[in-house]
């Protein structure tokens, strides 16, 4: 049997580098050799966070996982029913980190797992790796702004300058946000937004967010039925939350403009007590974005998660959504142990990480 090398996550939440047989695919299955994966900053670190914060009997409790869900690399095998894709094909999957992923593409249509997990795309030729990785966190950024409805003129804040939340301030540039205003603890991601696009930055570590929001969005035209003590005709119209971080539900909450609308992109979990009395009385909604079924199109939602991957690929090729700034690693596997545990000592110095498997 071939072996393959993977990434495990485990129940104390270290990153290890095991080694595994490599599967022979059935007849409707495939086989990917990998040559690129990308790590999400959120999910896989809310992951390896939630196991390192945890008690010795709550890991106790955890199983050895992996970690990804981004892949890029050649078919190597296929089964017999396999039509959609050749060995050899250059494709996209959302594999583990990993030396080889096995795809069924069948259970796509199955009512009870995640599609996308076993979704597999043949690629173009005339991008690299690193730029058709962005399409799947690009496709997370691009649905939140769709569900935000952003109109021509309106005002965006994006709080969570990471991948996701430097797409997200993008896109919203794209379709016309103004103000837009982006929302970090780090300088560097800040200065970053500045070059993306954003018109206005705030450091939420030494400024008053609320009051910045306020104090960049005031227009005169505006409804000016506000609340008592708030500026008139200010707020965010529209807010999208790409960080892992709930704590700043209450202020984004307090930030929000009359009818604002919050839209909740980033992977959280946890709970945190909201002050109901602005959300009801200002009429603020707050909306998630998880994309909840979005591998088959409807008539009324077109926007499945391949046609919006295929629109990031679009914009990326026409230079229309920079990514080159984002990348700040790609390294080999074996430097994954260390580098996750150098991330999870804060934002500082990475952004975009990639990891080869030559």
């Amino acid at each position: 049997m071939t072996k393959g090398k993977r990434l495990v996550l485990t129940p104390a939440g270290q990153i290890e580098i095991e080694e595994f047989e490599v599967p022979v695919p059935a007849s409707n299955q495939l086989l990917v050799r990998t040559s690129l994966t990308q790590v999400s900053a959120g999910s896989e670190m809310n992951g390896i966070r939630a196991r390192r914060n945890a008690s010795p009997a709550e890991q106790a409790a955890f199983k050895p996982a992996g970690l990804g869900y981004t892949a890029i690399g050649v078919v190597e095998a296929a089964g017999s029913e396999i039509k959609k894709v050749a060995v050899g094909d250059r494709v996209l999957c959302s594999g583990n980190h990993s030396t080889h992923w096995l795809v069924t593409p069948e259970l796509e249509a199955s009512e009870v797992v995640i599609p996308q997990q076993y979704n597999v795309q043949k690629l173009p030729d005339d991008l690299t790796d690193v730029e058709i990785a962005f399409c799947v966190l690009g496709d997370v950024a691009l649905h939140g702004v769709r569900r935000a409805q952003i109109q021509i003129g309106e005002s965006v804040a994006v709080h969570g300058l990471g991948v996701v939340g430097l797409l997200a301030l993008q896109l919203c540039r794209l379709v016309g946000a103004q103000p837009l205003i982006g929302v970090d603890l780090v300088e560097q991601r800040l200065d970053l937004a500045r070059q993306l696009g954003a018109s206005h930055l705030v450091n939420a570590g030494s400024h008053d967010v609320i009051e910045e929001i306020h104090s960049h969005t005031q227009l005169p035209w505006r409804w000016r039925g506000a609340l008592p003590n708030k500026p008139q005709g200010s707020g965010a119209e529209v807010q999208l939350h790409c960080t892992s971080y709930i704590g700043n539900y209450p202020s984004m909450i307090k930030a929000a403009a009359d009818r604002g609308r919050i839209i909740l992109v980033g992977a959280t979990s946890g709970s945190i007590p909201i002050e109901s009395d602005e959300l009801f009385r200002r009429e603020i909604i707050m909306t998630g974005s998880y994309q909840t079924g979005m591998s088959d199109t409807h008539p009324y939602w077109p926007w499945t998660r391949v046609r919006n991957q295929h629109v990031i690929l679009d914009l990326i090729r026409r230079d229309q959504l920079q990514i080159e700034p984002l990348v700040t690693h790609v390294v080999p596997y074996t430097e994954a142990p260390d580098l996750f545990d150098r991330m999870m000592t804060g934002h500082e110095g990475w952004l975009s990480v990639f990891f080869t498997w030559d």
